[in-house]
C-alpha cells in the first residue's frame, strides 16, 4: 500500500504536516515507538507511529527524525494525546530530513491505525500473509507460533528481557536462554546471529513495540540455519514479528485497563484514605485472590512511572504468580499471590528476582534498576507491606549496582538509618567528613579515602589492614594519621570511626 492510501482514507483521521511530494512510498510494515533513537528496530519502509514521548526539546526533533530518516522509513505519525498537536520543530525536521510526517486526531487510537496498515499491507510471498489473518481471527500466541514453525521448518521461541519464554514451540534449554537474553539487552542492531557456550546458534529477532525501555521488550530466537538470508525464510520472520507485536499491544491494554483502578487504590492506601481490606477487595476485582499469603514489589528505574511498571509487568508474568501491577509516584509496585507448582513460589520470589537483575546488570549501561521486596503478608497487612517494599527499594536505591534489590531481611543494617534520611542531609554529612580528603585526593593523586575504607573495614587493625593495602605498616600509620590532621578526627575514637563509616556508605 501507498502513503496516498492511507491519507485517502477519512476513516483513519491523517492530516498530511509535511512530505507530501513523497505520498508514493510504499508501505511495508508499521512500528510503534517512544524511542528517541529507533533505528535498531526499524528494517527500512515502515510506517512509524509515536506519542512524542521522547519530546522535551527542539533538539530532540532533529536527533528523532535524523535517526527515521537514516533508517529508510516510509513516513511518521505524529500522535496528539500528549502535546495537543505535532510540535512546529517537529514538522521543519521531518522535512529537512525527507521524513513524510502525518498527524493522527486523538479520535483514532494508534491500535486502530495499526491493525489498518497490517490488513492492507501485501507481501509479494503468500507464506507470511497467513499470521496476521490469525491473529485478526483471534489467534493466541501458540497457535501462531505454531503455523510460524511450520513454514519455517523449525522451532522458534518469543522471549522477554526479563528472562523469560513467553511462548515456544520447541525446548530452550535454560543456559542457552540466558546468553540469549543478555545478548539482547546490550545489543545494538537486531536481527543478530549469537553463539551459545553449548554450541548453538540462534538468531534475535527484533519484535516491534512501543514500550520505552529494552528492559521490557519481547524479541523471536530463531535457530540459525545456512540459509537465513532466504527471501521466503525472511519474510515469514517478519511477518511473524508482526503478528507478535500485535499481539503483545493487545496484551498491554488488557494489562494497564486491569492496573488502573490498582493503582488508584494503592494511592489511596498509601495517602490513608482507604483500608488494607478495602484496596484488597479492588486486587480482587482485578483477578488476584483477596485472601491467603501477599507480597508486595517496588520497582524504580531512571524513566518515567509508566517505563517501570512495564517492567514490573513483564517481571511478575514470567513468575508464573498471580499478581496485579501499577505505576505510583516513585515507580511501580507489584502485590503477588500464592499459586503452587508454577515455576516460582511466593516464599521464593526474592531469590528469583535476584536471578533476574543479575541479567538486567548486562544490559545498557544507563539501565538502572532497584527493587524491594516485603516479607509476605496477610490482606489485612496489606498497608504495611507496601510501605516496607517502598522503604526496601529506597534501600537498593543505596545500594553501588546498577540493578539491585533490598528485602525486609535488609531492615536490620545501617542502611535503614540512612534511607531514612533527606538526600541533602545525607550528602551534607558525607560532605563534611569526607570533602576534605576528597579534595586532598584529588589535588595530590593520593588515596587516603581508599586506605580509610580498608582500615575500617579491617575493624582498625594495623597488620590487616597494611596486608591487604600491600604496604608496610610504617606507611599505613603515616596515612592514617594524615587523614586524622585533614579531618580533624580522631580515629581513635569509636565514635568517630562509626561517623566515618557511615558517611563512607553513602554514594557521592
Amino acid at each position: 500500500m501507498l502513503l496516498g492510501d492511507l491519507l485517502d482514507d477519512s476513516r483513519l483521521g491523517l492530516t498530511l504536516l509535511a512530505g507530501g511530494d513523497r505520498l508514493d512510498r510504499v508501505v511495508r510494515g508499521v512500528y510503534v515507538t517512544d524511542l528517541i533513537d529507533p533505528r535498531r528496530y526499524l528494517q527500512g519502509g515502515e510506517l512509524v507511529l509515536s506519542g512524542l514521548v521522547w519530546h522535551r526539546h527542539s533538539t530532540d526533533s532533529e536527533e528523532f527524525a535524523a535517526a527515521l530518516s537514516d533508517a529508510g522509513v516510509a513516513a511518521l505519525v505524529a500522535g496528539t494525546a500528549r502535546l495537543g498537536r505535532a510540535p512546529t520543530d517537529l514538522v521543519r525536521a521531518c522535512d529537512r530530513h525527507g521524513v513524510p510526517l502525518f498527524e493522527l486526531s486523538i479520535n483514532v487510537s494508534f491500535n486502530t491505525l495499526f491493525e489498518h496498515v497490517l490488513g492492507a499491507v501485501r507481501n509479494e510471498r503468500t507464506s507470511g500473509r497467513d499470521l496476521v489473518t490469525d491473529v485478526a481471527a483471534g489467534a493466541d500466541l501458540p497457535r501462531v507460533l505454531t503455523a510460524a514453525a511450520s513454514k519455517l521448518g523449525s522451532d522458534c521461541w518469543v522471549c522477554s528481557a526479563v528472562g523469560a519464554t513467553v511462548a515456544a514451540h520447541g525446548e530452550l534449554a535454560v543456559p542457552d536462554r540466558r546468553t540469549l537474553v543478555r545478548e539482547f539487552l546490550r545489543a545494538e542492531r537486531l536481527p543478530r546471529t549469537v553463539a551459545t557456550d553449548r554450541g548453538d546458534a540462534y538468531v534475535l529477532w527484533p519484535v516491534s513495540s512501543g514500550t520505552e525501555s529494552r528492559a521490557a521488550r519481547w524479541f523471536l530466537v530463531l535457530p540459525a540455519v545456512a540459509e537465513q538470508r532466504d527471501s521466503v525464510r525472511e519474510s515469514v520472520t517478519n511477518e511473524l514479528a508482526t503478528a507478535v507485536a500485535l499481539l503483545r499491544s493487545r496484551l498491554d491494554e488488557g494489562r494497564q485497563v486491569s492496573g488502573g483502578p490498582v493503582g488508584t487504590a494503592l494511592r489511596a492506601l498509601l495517602e490513608g484514605s482507604a483500608g488494607s481490606r478495602e484496596v484488597a477487595g479492588r486486587l480482587a476485582e482485578a483477578g488476584l485472590s483477596g485472601e491467603g499469603t501477599l507480597c508486595v514489589v517496588a520497582l524504580s528505574m531512571n524513566g518515567s512511572s509508566e517505563a517501570a511498571a512495564d517492567v514490573l509487568r513483564e517481571i511478575a508474568a514470567a513468575t508464573g504468580l498471580p499478581s496485579v501491577t501499577a505505576p505510583v509516584e516513585t515507580g511501580a509496585l507489584a502485590v503477588f499471590g500464592e499459586r503452587a507448582g508454577g515455576p516460582v513460589e511466593l516464599a521464593g520470589l526474592a531469590d528469583w528476582l535476584r536471578g533476574t537483575l543479575a541479567d538486567l546488570e548486562h544490559g545498557p549501561a544507563w539501565l538502572e534498576v532497584s527493587v524491594g521486596v516485603s516479607d509476605l503478608a496477610d490482606p489485612s497487612g496489606l498497608r504495611g507491606a507496601v510501605e516496607e517494599a517502598r522503604y526496601t527499594r529506597r534501600l537498593a536505591e543505596q545500594r553501588p549496582g546498577r540493578c539491585d534489590i533490598a528485602t525486609a531481611a535488609d531492615l536490620v543494617s545501617q542502611q535503614v538509618l540512612l534511607s531514612a534520611v533527606p538526600d541533602e542531609l545525607r550528602h551534607s554529612y558525607r560532605q563534611r567528613l569526607l570533602g576534605g580528603l576528597l579534595a586532598y585526593d584529588r589535588d595530590h593523586q593520593s588515596d587516603l579515602v581508599h586506605t580509610l575504607r580498608t582500615f575500617l573495614e579491617c575493624s582498625g587493625s594495623w597488620s590487616r589492614c597494611a596486608q591487604r593495602l600491600h604496604v608496610h605498616v610504617n606507611t599505613l600509620r603515616y596515612r592514617i594519621r594524615r587523614v586524622e590532621e585533614i579531618s580533624g578526627r580522631d580515629l581513635g575514637d569509636f565514635p568517630t570511626r562509626v561517623d566515618f563509616y557511615l558517611a563512607l556508605q553513602i554514594n557521592g
